[in-house]
């Protein structure tokens, strides 16, 4: 039997779901190639589409992406990133999710993942929220689930885990971009006195100081943008 949620008090309660509904496309995932999935960031798009940013665990690009051809709920998907087992996959969703379920009924995303197909979601309900009726909405829409465990919080911020906002940032810079960003880093460059300077970096990278200083320049000019909002590069 599920936790019954709270009378809405004060602060705001935080509810954690568990769920095993495979239309939800990261538990499908997990339960297909008995593997962890976890969100680390989604956005909005002016278009009322939602992209959302998964690690998957040492499961291959090409059989994701084969999944993803076979999907409703998700028109495209690409890799934005590979680390030691794991990669990000960004996911552009057009059918029903449980971000927007929440975010329908007033609450907030905070921790999504899945593993060998179970669901946990964890979201925040604002103090002027009815937990009571986000608890019953999200178990409507995403069957079969249960509410597992729930507390009052003064945390209210979005899911963006330092992974997520690091990709935000750097994803869409291209591998030289990154790699000069990197060395600039690591050799001092950005340091005040500077400890390296532009030709030891180019020297490191095997490439002229010019080029060393596009790149460079480029990059920079790429993050400020998201930073700034003048435009957004993903799409």
């Amino acid at each position: 039997m599920g936790i019954q949620p709270p009378r809405v008090g004060s602060s705001a309660v935080e509810l954690t779901f568990e769920l095993r509904d495979t239309d939800c496309f990261f538990v499908e995932l997990s339960s297909v190639f008995d593997t962890k999935v976890s969100l680390e960031r989604f956005v909005r798009r002016s278009d009322d589409r939602l992209l959302e940013y998964f690690t998957v665990n040492g499961v291959a690009s090409e059989d994701v992406l084969s999944m993803v051809d076979q999907s409703e709920g998700v028109d495209t998907a690409r890799v934005v990133g590979r680390g030691v087992g794991k990669r990000l996959f960004e996911f552009v969703v057009t059918g029903s999710c449980v971000t927007t379920t929440l975010a329908d009924a007033g609450a907030i995303a905070q921790r999504i993942s899945a593993e060998e197909g179970i669901g946990t979601v964890t979201a925040i309900v604002p103090e002027h929220k009815e937990v009571r009726a986000v608890a019953e909405t999200f178990q409507e829409h995403h069957s079969p689930t249960e509410l597992v465990a729930r507390h009052e919080t003064d945390r209210v911020a979005p899911v963006e885990t330092e992974g997520g906002a690091q990709i935000t940032l750097t994803h869409h810079l291209t591998d030289r971009q990154r790699e000069v960003l990197r060395t600039a880093f690591r050799s001092g460059y950005f340091e005040w006195p500077r400890t390296g300077s532009a030709e030891d970096c180019a020297r490191q990278l095997e490439i002229s100081q010019p080029t060393f200083s596009q790149h460079l320049r480029v990059a920079q000019e790429k993050i400020f943008d998201v930073m700034f909002e003048k435009r957004n590069p993903r799409f």
